[in-house]
């Protein structure tokens, strides 16, 4: 999967985790993988595991720390954090 494909894929996904991430259901925050569907998603799973970048490990980052209620993430406040993740998204989004 070409990385263009790969985003035009994820960024709307991760635009829904974005607007449902208050809904804690119990430790679990829903993650973009999980607004995609099956199909898809085993070929969005391919390819985070083929290819590493910072905005995708501090997406992961993220939700995992919003998942935990914990207050910032590696020592930024954790709504500082998700503005700065939207800001990038927008960045990349317009790119594609």
């Amino acid at each position: 999967m070409k990385t263009e494909d790969f985003y035009k894929i994820y960024i709307p996904a991760l635009e829904k985790a974005f607007q449902n991430d208050s809904l804690n259901l119990g430790f679990y925050i829903k993650s973009p993988e999980d607004y995609l569907d099956d199909e898809v998603s085993a070929q969005i799973d391919h390819y985070l595991e083929e290819n590493e970048n910072v905005f995708l490990e501090k997406v992961a980052y993220y939700f995992d720390a919003k998942s935990h209620n914990f207050s910032s993430v590696q020592g930024v406040k954790i709504d500082l954090y998700k503005a700065d993740l939207i800001a990038e998204m927008v960045k990349i989004k317009k790119s594609f």
